[in-house]
Parts: C-alpha cells; sequence; structure tokens
C-alpha cells in the first residue's frame, strides 16, 4: 500500500511567519482515538513547555495530528511524526480548523532536540540548508554542525533558538 502526503515547501523563516506560537518542550503523553465523526483515527500529544519563543505563555500545549491506533487499527499518515515519551522538541504551532492547535506542515514545524553523549550539549537536528541560511540572515555568525546528508544538518540548539528568537523581535518572520 502506497500513501503520499504533501507539505507545503517552508524554512524557518516561513514558519516563524506562520505560526502564532513556537515552543521548546517535552513530550508528555500521546494517546489515539477516532475523531468526532469517526472517520479517521488522530492522535493528541501533550508537551511540556519549557521555553516559548513566540506566542502566549504556556506551561503547557496539546495538539492534535492524523494517524494513530485504536485496539487493531492502525493509520499511517505519511510525513507525520511519532512523538514517544520524553522526546525533546522545538515546535511550531498554528491553528487547526476546529481551533485546536497542530504542528506546521506536520513534521516539518517540529525540529528534534539531541544530547551529544559525550558533551552533553544539546543540538537541533533536521534543518535544511535553507533553514540554516535563513537563521544565519538573522543572526550572522551561527554555524550548523558538518552533516552526512543535506537534510541531516544539526545547530547548537541555543544557536537556532537565538536564531528564531531574532527573526520573531526584528519581525523578519514573526509579528
Amino acid at each position: 500500500l502506497a500513501g503520499a502526503t504533501t507539505i507545503q515547501d517552508m524554512n524557518v523563516r516561513d514558519m516563524v511567519t506562520m505560526a502564532p506560537s513556537i515552543v521548546v518542550g517535552t513530550v508528555e503523553a500521546s494517546s489515539s482515538r477516532w475523531n468526532d465523526d469517526r472517520s479517521l483515527i488522530v492522535t493528541d500529544i501533550r508537551i511540556r513547555v519549557v521555553d516559548v519563543l513566540k506566542g502566549p505563555s504556556v506551561s503547557e500545549v496539546v495538539f492534535t495530528q492524523p494517524g494513530g491506533r485504536v485496539g487493531k487499527l492502525r493509520v499511517d499518515v505519511d510525513g507525520a511524526a511519532a512523538y514517544p515519551v520524553g522526546d525533546e522538541a522545538v515546535l511550531f504551532l498554528a491553528p487547526d480548523a476546529k481551533g485546536g492547535q497542530q504542528v506546521l506542515g506536520l513534521s516539518r514545524g517540529r525540529f528534534d532536540i539531541v544530547t551529544d553523549a559525550r558533551s552533553g550539549k544539546k543540538s537541533v537536528k533536521g534543518l535544511k540548508a535553507s533553514d540554516v541560511q535563513a537563521l544565519q540572515a538573522a543572526k550572522p555568525g551561527l554555524t550548523d554542525e558538518p552533516a552526512q546528508a543535506a537534510s541531516d544538518r544539526k545547530m547548537q540548539l541555543d544557536d537556532f533558538l537565538s536564531g528564531v528568537r531574532q527573526m520573531v523581535v526584528s519581525g523578519k518572520g514573526g509579528k
């Protein structure tokens, strides 16, 4: 069975402009259920917020994405990311059609935070070249880490957050 999902190509600057809320947080829980008209399985993800880069100050956000498992039935949606408890991420959030929240562009609006086992330093992974260019334009001097693949770029977490904050404050990507 083949599947396809079309996601608008956006870089970090585009997402800063489009997302009313940008948070840094840790996955606390996720649970799947049928949507209201029982036409699709969806998953609600609860995030403990540790930092707000844009939007109202909150300690927790809950958002919904398509796909998940209810009983023996599982629905996979291309472009929707898994959210294991304990994962850390920077999330670009936008309203969904029902007034709740969703991650912008499914997994595109999610940047995973990884911790180097040796140094303990945190980085953001999954950057595209256009993300790095947008962040460097907002805050010159930021550098990305060498990557094995073009979609495998990393940047120190503090540098990433600094670049996003600069875009929000300057209005170049934020309101």
